[in-house]
C-alpha cells in the first residue's frame, strides 16, 4: 500500500509533472516503475508519476510510445560529447519515395564525422516480421544514401539470432545493454525518471526463473526423445508467462468424442486488458494450446488439428501452437483460410518467441505483447491471401447454395404430388387409364 507520505515525496521528487510527456495540468498518477508482482519495491526509487494516456500505456504494452522513446533518444545524443547535427525526422533524398529514418545524427570518429540513420522501436519484444521489416527500412536508408551507418535502437533485448542476422547485413543493434552503457552518463543527466529507469536497468544477482526456464527450453532436444519433456515445459511455461491473469494450464484435454485432444487448455476469465480484449473481439473464452516438438516446422495437418478443436460454443477460436521450428508455407496457407473461412485464429510461437517473452515477464513488463504483435502482422497482411482466400470462400458459399436449392427444389417437387395413388394404365389400350365401370366392380379392360 502506498504511504501518502511517500506518494507526496514522489510529486516533488518530479516536479508534480508527467515524466513523460511533462504534463502538468491533469489529474497525476503515481506509478511503479516494477511492479510489486514483479519483484519490486515500496520505495521512492522504484516510483514514478504518469499523466493517465501515459499510464494505460505502460500498463497495457509496458513500454513507451515512438515518439518519446525518440525524443529521448534525440536528447541523450545532443548531451553527448561525441555525437554532433542530431535531427529528429529528416528527410532523405530517393528517386522512388521519400525517406524518413527517426533520427540522423554525426557521430565522431578519428578524422571524419560518420553519419548514422537511426530507426527507433519502442518495444521490448519484436515478432520476426517486424525485425525483417525495420531491416528493409534501414536497408533502404542505406541504399539511398551510399554513405554511414544504419542503427536500430530499441529499449529491451533481441534474440541473439535475430542480433547476429542484423548485424551480418551491416545494421548496427542499439539495445537497452548498448544504450546503458554507451550513454550512462548522459543518462544520470536527464530529468525524466522513467525513461531513466528503462536505461540503468540492472540484471539481478541471481537466476531468475524466467532465466531457468530459458535454459531448460535451450537444453531440451527437438525429436521424439524429448517429446514428453518438452511438453511439460511447455505447461510450465504457460503457467509463467500468462498465469494470472489466465487460469491455470488444464493438461491433456479432449472434446467429448474423445477424438480432438489437445496438450493445454486455459481458461481465460481475464477482467481487463489484453486477454479481456482477446476473449471479446476473437471469442478466446479459453486459449487452447499445442506443443510440437518437431525436428520440422509444423505443417498443414498440425493447423488442421487444433482447429478441429477450436468450436464457437465449445474451448472458443482462439489457439496457439507451439513450434521448435516455425511453420511451413502450407500451414500459413491454411491459418490464413481458417481465420478467413471460419474466424478461427492460430498463431504460432517459436523458441525465440518464447525467449522473448520470459525475458519481458523477468523486467516486469507484459509478455503478451509479443502476442498482440503477431495478431496485428497476421491481420495486415491477409491481403496477400486474399484472392487465394476468398476465391476458396466464394466457392464455399456457391457450393452451399446450390446444395439449399435442389433441397428446396426436392421439397416442392414432393408438395405438389397428388395424394391419391395413379391410376393403373393398360398397356394395350395405348397407355391410357383404365375405366372404372359405372356402379364399381372390376376396371373395363375394354
Amino acid at each position: 500500500m502506498l504511504s501518502r507520505k511517500l506518494r507526496e515525496e514522489a510529486l516533488r521528487r518530479y516536479g508534480r509533472a508527467c515524466a513523460i510527456c511533462g504534463a502538468d495540468d491533469v489529474p497525476l498518477d503515481v506509478a511503479y516503475l516494477v511492479p510489486i508482482a514483479a519483484g519490486g519495491s515500496n520505495t521512492i526509487e522504484n516510483l514514478t508519476i504518469l499523466c493517465p494516456n501515459h499510464h494505460r500505456r505502460m500498463d497495457r504494452q509496458g513500454t513507451l510510445g515512438e515518439f518519446e522513446f525518440v525524443a529521448y533518444l534525440a536528447e541523450l545524443l545532443r548531451l553527448s560529447p561525441d555525437f554532433d547535427n542530431v535531427e529528429i525526422d529528416p528527410v532523405l533524398s530517393s528517386k522512388d519515395r521519400v525517406l524518413r529514418p527517426d533520427l540522423f545524427a554525426q557521430e565522431r570518429v578519428p578524422g571524419r564525422l560518420e553519419n548514422l540513420y537511426i530507426e527507433c522501436v519502442p518495444y521490448h519484444v519484436l515478432t520476426d516480421q517486424r525485425i525483417d521489416d525495420v531491416a528493409a527500412r534501414l536497408i533502404s536508408y542505406r541504399d539511398a544514401t551510399r554513405d554511414g551507418t544504419v542503427v536500430l535502437a530499441l529499449p529491451g533485448t533481441l534474440p541473439d539470432a535475430a542480433t547476429k542476422q542484423l548485424t551480418q547485413s551491416g545494421i548496427e543493434v542499439w539495445d537497452q545493454p548498448y544504450l546503458s552503457q554507451r550513454f550512462g552518463q548522459e543518462v544520470t543527466q536527464t530529468e525524466r525518471g522513467l525513461l531513466r529507469h528503462l536505461l540503468t536497468k540492472t540484471p539481478p544477482k541471481k537466476q531468475t526463473a524466467e532465466e531457468r526456464l530459458v535454459r531448460e527450453l535451450r537444453g531440451c532436444a527437438p525429436g521424439r526423445s524429448d517429446w514428453l519433456k518438452y511438453q511439460k515445459l511447455v505447461g510450465r511455461i504457460l503457467e509463467m508467462l500468462f498465469c494470472p491473469p489466465l487460469s491455470a494450464p488444464l493438461p491433456e484435454r479432449s472434446d467429448a468424442l474423445e477424438i480432438n485432444r489437445r496438450d493445454y487448455i486455459l481458461p481465460n476469465y481475464a477482467e481487463e486488458g489484453f486477454w479481456s480484449f482477446l476473449r471479446t473481439n476473437y471469442h478466446a473464452h479459453f486459449v487452447v494450446a499445442d506443443a510440437k516438438n518437431y525436428v520440422r516446422r509444423v505443417t498443414k495437418k498440425e493447423a488442421l488439428q487444433i482447429a478441429n478443436y477450436l468450436k464457437l460454443h465449445g474451448a472458443g477460436l482462439f489457439g496457439l501452437i507451439l513450434s521448435r521450428k516455425g511453420y511451413d508455407r502450407g500451414c500459413d496457407f491454411t491459418l490464413r483460410e481458417l481465420w478467413a473461412v471460419h474466424q478461427k485464429l492460430v498463431i504460432v510461437l517459436t523458441d525465440s518467441d518464447i525467449e522473448q517473452m520470459l525475458d519481458a515477464k523477468s523486467n516486469g513488463r507484459p509478455p503478451e505483447e509479443l502476442i498482440r504483435q503477431k495478431i496485428e502482422d497476421f491481420r495486415l497482411s491477409m491481403k496477400v491471401a486474399s484472392d487465394s482466400s476468398f476465391r476458396y470462400e466464394r466457392q464455399h458459399v456457391w457450393t452451399a447454395l446450390a446444395v439449399r436449392l435442389l433441397l428446396h427444389l426436392r421439397e416442392h417437387v414432393r408438395n405438389r404430388r397428388p395424394e391419391h395413388p395413379r391410376q393403373p394404365v393398360s398397356l394395350s389400350d395405348g397407355g391410357r387409364p383404365l375405366r372404372e365401370p359405372p356402379g364399381g366392380g372390376a376396371p373395363d379392360e375394354r
